[in-house]
């Protein structure tokens, strides 16, 4: 019975080649000079530039209208508030770049019944990504953190300047 298993194997054991040695020397090397001139690269089109300019709002750029400061009730309810703000640098800014620092211009749209949104108009960051980070959060909580009893600043649009750097 020890035959019928140990005969296969040993026919499967001469029927494999062993691995086959090749050496440097049995390689042929073409050496000859060839003219490439003519042969034509299978390489795609460019990609069309998907590059397009910023658009800053008109309310910092030179020419046309201009936004005026915030009036002292307004930039009072932001200092109010100033902890949102932080947060936002902190959390979303100094997490990604513990050395950013910068500011932005927020414009602030005020209603008869008190801000009816906040958006960063311009900004001033020492690293992008992060201050993208920080620009985005203050765009989303700016008009919910900031409050204004109805009529106390007159309706209208109103520029906000934050300033942050590290406190450390």
């Amino acid at each position: 019975m020890k035959r019928f298993v140990v005969f296969p194997l040993f026919v499967a054991v001469l029927a494999c080649p062993g691995e086959k040695k090749v050496s440097a020397d049995t390689i042929p090397l073409d050496t000859m000079p060839a003219d490439l001139s003519g042969v034509q690269p299978d390489i795609p089109a460019a990609a069309p530039d998907t590059f397009t300019p910023r658009q800053i709002p008109r309310a910092t750029q030179g020419s046309g209208p201009s936004v005026p400061a915030a009036p002292p009730a307004l930039q009072a309810a932001v200092e109010r508030e100033q902890a949102f703000s932080r947060f936002c640098y902190q959390e979303f800014g100094q997490k990604a770049d513990p050395t950013l620092r910068g500011g932005v211009a927020m414009v602030v749209t005020v209603s008869g019944s008190g801000i009816a949104d906040a958006r960063v108009a311009n900004d001033n960051w020492s690293s992008r990504a992060a201050g993208t980070a920080v620009n985005r959060c203050l765009n989303e909580k700016a008009k919910l953190a900031w409050k204004l009893s109805p009529g106390e600043v007159k309706a209208g649009k109103y520029v906000v300047q934050l300033r942050f750097t590290s406190s450390g």
